[in-house]
């Protein structure tokens, strides 16, 4: 199903899949592999700990308050697939293809997104601090009512991204065209940016003490 201009299409994982209980309790003698595919099932709740893998597959996937422990899964492929309030902290996800993901109520303190595609992508109320979208590529992607203070999307590209109702203060978007992208709800005291990467750019009038200094204004409380 393709998107149309401005929206962005859900995972098509039924939320009712059979449970995957390898993960049920923190496990440390199982390896995910290489190449290994898990399809049309739902992680319980519990803890993946000590996994490392290249080009995993999750195929119509649910994570059910999973928490990741010590996880680099780089070149994994995720489509149709739901994390709801799982713990992504300090998590490796470079190099990913994301299609049709979504993101509930996660933990996601410094989770690393760095290289990574991303399609139809929804972060819902997240907690993402110090997290890592250098040079992702992004296409129908929101952000809605989460905190992304000190996030790095450093030379990120944005079509058709939405930041709603978040927390974005000292966020760095250098090198992040932000063209046609709405600030305008988000709240920040600064950004990382460039006057040319911010061209374009929709904020509120309030908002522009935070990019002041990319001017070399100084601004003077009264």
């Amino acid at each position: 199903m393709a998107a149309k201009k401005g929206k962005i299409v859900g995972p098509e994982a039924p939320r009712l899949l059979e449970p995957f209980a390898m993960f049920d309790t923190t496990v440390d003698d199982y390896e995910m592999e290489d190449k290994m595919p898990f399809e049309t099932c739902r992680f319980v709740p519990g803890t993946i700990a000590n996994q490392s893998a290249d080009k995993v597959l999750f195929d119509c996937v649910v994570f059910d308050r999973v928490t990741f422990e010590n996880v680099t899964l780089e070149r994994a492929e995720f489509v149709d697939v739901v994390f709801d309030h799982c713990d992504l902290s300090n998590v490796v996800f470079r190099d990913a293809v994301l299609h049709r993901v979504e993101f509930n109520h996660c933990k996601m303190l410094g989770l690393d997104l760095s290289t990574t595609t991303l399609r139809n992508v929804k972060f819902e109320e997240c907690v993402g601090q110090y997290a890592m979208f250098r040079f992702a590529d992004m296409k129908h992607v929101a952000f809605r009512d989460g905190g992304f203070d000190k996030a790095d999307f450093y030379e990120a590209q944005f079509n058709q991204v939405e930041f709603s109702r978040c927390e974005l203060d000292q966020a760095q978007f250098v090198g992040a065209k932000l063209k046609g992208v709405d600030l305008s709800s988000c709240e920040f005291r600064t950004l990382g940016s460039s006057l040319e990467d911010l061209q374009g750019c929709v904020m509120r009038t309030d908002q522009l003490s935070g990019v002041a200094h990319l001017l070399g204004i100084v601004l003077k409380d009264d």
